[in-house]
């Protein structure tokens, strides 16, 4: 019965930590956007990655704010920039 109403109020606590965090960082929602694909390419430079389960997360308590990236590595790139894929030696 109260499931619907507990899943509400938690994606509502989301969005005002969010809302919490732009203002204190001062950034608009097109900018934060772009943090996000940013950090993910940074990200791509090193490893392949599955981006379906790519998130950041802003959490914020009284005095602080934590940025946390969940990134799911597939595997690791060699080579500089991103060159060839890691390859596992039998």
């Amino acid at each position: 019965m109260f499931r619907g109403r507990r899943a509400s109020n938690v994606v509502a606590k989301s969005r005002l930590q969010l809302v919490l965090v732009q203002d204190r960082a001062g950034l608009s929602n097109e900018e934060l956007a772009q943090f996000r694909r940013e950090l993910m390419d940074v990200i791509q430079k090193y490893f392949v990655i599955d981006e379906s389960g790519f998130d950041v997360n802003y959490q914020r308590t009284d005095d602080e704010t934590t940025l946390s990236i969940n990134s799911p590595i597939v595997v690791r790139r060699e080579g500089e920039k991103g060159g060839q894929l890691a390859r596992k030696s039998s």
